[in-house]
């Protein structure tokens, strides 16, 4: 299966040191380690962090080929942690990610795409987003489309959520952005009604429900739902755990599992990657 990550690469910089990461480059790591034929698509700096960010790439056994270099600085976020090991941001603006080109390759790369993800913050830029939305709109329509809706500080603005919406067909979003959601479109104050009306609205196959340390939630266009409590873990931090869930998700959805087994086999990586320093971290086979 052919599976691609849209959008930001960023190094995470906490306080004992730097690790890269980013919601699509984290997306497409746990698609590859799961069997995935996977390619990330981003922009980073021609300077020396843009360098240290293939050398580290290299690494995962991603496919590189769709990254792209500009005269921008590679792109940084200011991690802290609190004490539940959450972490809050600081991203820093004006960077290579902000200016991701769609070229003739990368319009073919998505062309026969099994799944394409994307989210709200790598739009933040006029011209990232044009991009965005014209590979979103080559990808084939019995593909899944993956808004993985990401709300990062007011990045974000209604328009481009409802435009994002309107392509996807598939939506992840978690405890905090559901009722952003709510508010911005005038859903129920309910989170399973709400919940319902964007997939009536938004003609949506799946919305994947994610609620932290308490438990998530599969929901299909025919009302069917998957809850499952999230396992209790020793956290290291929760960067990456999202994304992990994700690809999870998708890859056993395309591979022909049922939503109830797809989602608890993203609900296994999930909380193993919660374990783990950092997004970017080897599966064990157990987890695969």
């Amino acid at each position: 299966m052919k599976i691609i990550g849209i959008g930001e690469v960023v190094w995470d910089c906490f306080p004992e040191g730097k690790r890269l990461g980013g919601a699509p480059i984290n997306f497409c790591f746990f698609a590859k380690e799961l069997g995935a034929e996977s390619y990330p698509v981003t922009a980073i700096g021609d300077d020396e962090l843009g360098d240290e960010t293939f050398t580290v790439l290299k690494e995962t056994g991603l496919d590189l080929g769709y990254i792209s270099r500009n005269i921008l600085p590679t792109g940084k976020v200011l991690v802290s942690l609190n004490e539940a090991g959450v972490p809050q941001y600081d991203i820093v603006e004006n960077v290579a990610w902000d200016a991701i080109e769609c070229s003739p390759a990368t319009m073919k790369l998505v062309g026969d795409a099994d799944a394409v993800c994307w989210g709200s913050l790598a739009q933040r830029s006029e011209k990232s987003r044009a991009a965005i939305l014209r590979l979103i709109d080559a990808v084939p329509d019995t593909s899944l489309k993956v808004f993985d809706i990401n709300i990062r500080q007011h990045f974000y603005s209604t328009d481009l959520i409802v435009e994002s919406l309107q392509k996807a067909n598939v939506l992840k979003l978690n405890e905090d952005e559901l009722p952003l959601l709510i508010s911005l479109l005038s859903l129920s104050t309910d989170f399973v009604e709400a919940i319902a009306e964007l997939i009536a609205r938004f003609s949506l196959k799946y919305v994947i429900f994610t609620q932290g340390a308490v438990r998530s939630g599969i929901y299909d266009m025919s009302g069917e739902v998957s809850s499952i409590n999230t396992p209790k873990v020793e956290v290291a931090d929760t960067v990456g755990a999202g994304d992990s869930f994700t690809a999870t998700f998708v890859v056993n959805i395309l591979r022909g599992a049922s939503v109830a087994e797809s989602h608890r086999k993203a609900v296994d990586v999930s909380a193993y990657t919660c374990t783990q320093r950092g997004a970017i971290n080897p599966l064990p086979d157990s987890k695969k």
